[in-house]
């Protein structure tokens, strides 16, 4: 009997654990944890910029080339202390695998080119394993299938295009 109250215990923890997600003003229910979320269209920054501020979490900001200007993101009261820019290059995917393999950052911002199923699913999976949120900063919506949260900025707001 013992066993089983234990099990149940460690099932309980388990399905908590899943449900979690980040707080964000944009988003009631939060941002989800442990899977790839897609930001897309104009305003894209500026929402991971409140979305750094609200949860001043260690971070990872991986660039192919550095576009975001650290001084912008002080000023929405982003703790830079938190944030942790790579600039990669062409290594941008590895770079991000890496941050996500190390679990020090439950937040993960990849504003590189992305969209190749297979690339997206190595992300999902290690997103997963890591129990981290990695999300992908593009110019229009993917929809692909790894993304677990799909949002298009409009007029200053993201709109849901696609949820699992």
């Amino acid at each position: 009997m013992a066993a089983l109250q234990e099990l149940r215990a460690r099932i309980g923890a388990l399905e908590r654990k899943s449900r979690e997600a980040f707080p964000w003003s944009y988003l009631p229910e939060g941002l989800p944890r442990g899977g790839l979320v897609e930001i897309a269209g104009a305003g894209k920054t500026e929402a991971v910029a409140r979305l750094l501020a609200e949860n001043a979490l260690p971070s990872a900001w991986v660039e192919a080339e550095f576009s975001v200007f650290p001084s912008a993101l002080l000023q929405r009261q982003v703790k830079l202390e938190e944030v942790f820019f790579i600039e990669a290059g062409k290594e941008a995917a590895w770079a991000a695998a890496a941050a996500l393999r190390s679990r020090l950052f439950p937040l993960l911002v990849y504003g590189a080119p992305y969209g190749e199923e297979r690339e997206l699913r190595r992300f999902q999976l290690l997103a997963e394993k890591s129990h981290a949120t990695m999300i992908l900063l593009g110019e229009r919506p993917t929809l692909s299938w790894p993304i677990s949260l799909s949002l298009e900025m409009q007029e200053g707001r993201p709109q849901v295009r696609r949820k699992k």
